[in-house]
């Protein structure tokens, strides 16, 4: 069953705020990555930077599950892009973005389970989130390796975002913003 989306042409509102949220989301992960992992910070910051992290990591994985329920349920408006080129790119950078944003938190937590020192993950420090391996020098080593891929990614895949937006936006002012909740159409 297909629910109404809202305006013609516009993502439905709950759809936004995930997508506005989830980008807030991102860009703390991003600055909290560098003070977490400076070792001149005292141990009791440093954890609970971790701790930060890997709580809003989770946070992020649970919204893209959210907004991917959303596409399967609600109406989604038309795409905007009438050229087939210029769809295909958009629609490959959005499942990048959303594969990266699911990425990271899976790799992210098998790091943080495999870890040589066992440290619990505290989502919030309301409640401990189930490791679902123990310490293992061979996946903690590939799962290092895959977040800090995949982090950089997403930087690229969020820079080609960006940048259509900006060319949408400034270049031939379609209104495109306007799907986002941002501007008139």
């Amino acid at each position: 069953m297909n629910a109404q989306a809202g305006p013609p042409g516009r993502w439905h509102p709950a759809s936004v705020v995930l997508h506005w949220l989830t980008l807030l989301l991102v860009l703390y992960q991003f600055w909290v990555a560098g003070p977490m992992r400076d070792e001149t910070r005292d141990l009791l910051s440093r954890f609970d930077l971790y701790q930060r992290h890997k709580s809003v990591g989770l946070t992020i994985a649970l919204f893209v599950v959210l907004r991917l329920i959303l596409r399967l349920t609600l109406r989604q408006p038309p795409p905007f892009e009438r050229n087939p080129w210029l769809r295909g790119a958009a629609g490959t950078v959005h499942a990048g973005l959303y594969l990266c944003l699911l990425a990271l938190p899976v790799t992210g937590l098998l790091m943080a389970a495999a870890a040589p020192i066992q440290i619990p993950t505290l989502y919030f420090g309301l409640f401990a989130v189930p490791h679902p391996v123990g310490a293992d020098p061979q996946i903690y080593k590939a799962m290092l390796l895959w977040h800090g891929r995949v982090g950089n990614l997403l930087i690229a895949l969020g820079v080609a975002h960006v940048a259509a937006v900006a060319v949408h936006m400034l270049v031939w002012r379609d209104g495109l913003l306007s799907r986002v909740g941002l501007g008139r159409r």
